[in-house]
């Protein structure tokens, strides 16, 4: 009998000795797993609005071919936003919000594809407006700020006039 009873004390012991190995293993694995999934949040591609001061990893996964310069101006109330870059880069365009460090999504997130280019036309509701090329590819990506003035036809109007004169002078 008292074999019986030292066994059962012996089981007891040891189910109660696995029971907290197995809330310590339990615990470790979910430390872990929240580890490696604030490692693959801090890297996650920005949604609906990202901040002015972002900066990605790279400054090589596209070229901005229009504008030709990082800042453009123009008269027109759009204007085309073009680049090149491997295919499947996906590419997000957004806009900042006036008296705010924080740009808002205006171009939904599109993949380049085959052709190696991209290109979207974008609003100009302000004289100053500057949007953010976010473009990724796995886990590279690149933030392009760029800067589109819109000047009115008439300022143009007068640029063209002077421009003309000054030619026909020195002729």
């Amino acid at each position: 009998m008292q074999e019986n009873f030292g066994t059962s004390v012996w089981f007891l012991h040891l189910k109660g000795l696995l029971y907290k190995m197995k809330k310590k293993i339990i615990s470790m694995l979910i430390a872990a797993l929240m580890l490696f999934s604030m490692h693959a949040v801090s890297f996650a591609a920005y949604e609906t609005q990202i901040p002015v001061t972002a900066q990605g990893n790279s400054t090589d996964l596209i070229y901005i071919k229009r504008p030709q310069t990082l800042s453009a101006s123009t008269s027109d109330r759009t204007y085309t936003i073009s680049a090149v870059g491997p295919q499947g880069t996906t590419i997000r365009i957004y806009r900042q919000v006036p008296g705010t460090e924080d740009c808002m999504i205006i171009k939904a997130a599109q993949q380049i594809g085959a052709s190696g280019l991209y290109s979207t036309v974008v609003d100009l509701p302000n004289d100053s407006n500057t949007f953010i090329v976010y473009a990724e590819n796995g886990t590279t990506n690149q933030v392009v700020d760029i800067e589109i003035s819109k000047v009115k036809k008439s300022t143009v109007e007068r640029l063209k006039s002077v421009t003309i004169n000054i030619l026909n002078f020195l002729r």
